[in-house]
C-alpha cells in the first residue's frame, strides 16, 4: 500500500495533518533520559527521534482534545 492510497493510514493523516510517531529507540526509560539531557543539561544536543519523544510529550499537554491509534506491540527494550 502506498501513501497516496486512501486505503492507507497515513494518506488520512497526512490529509488531515495528524503527526504519525515511530517511538522505536526513545519507547523507554533512555527515550526520557534523553529528552531531559537535551531540555536541561546540554541545549544544543540533537538526536533526531528525540524532537519525536519531545512532541509526543508536548502535544496532548496543549491540545483541546486528543486521541491515540496504537499499532503493533511495540519493540523490545532489553
Amino acid at each position: 500500500m502506498k501513501i497516496d492510497n486512501p486505503e492507507s493510514i497515513y494518506y488520512w493523516c497526512h490529509k488531515n495533518n495528524i503527526p504519525v510517531f515511530s517511538p522505536a529507540l526513545t519507547d523507554g526509560g533512555i527515550g526520557d533520559m534523553l529528552v531531559d539531557y537535551s531540555r536541561h543539561i546540554e541545549k544544543g544536543f540533537i538526536v533526531d527521534i528525540n524532537q519525536d519523544i519531545e512532541r509526543l510529550f508536548d502535544l496532548p499537554m496543549s491540545a483541546a482534545r486528543t486521541g491515540a491509534v496504537i499499532l503493533g506491540g511495540g519493540v523490545s527494550k532489553h
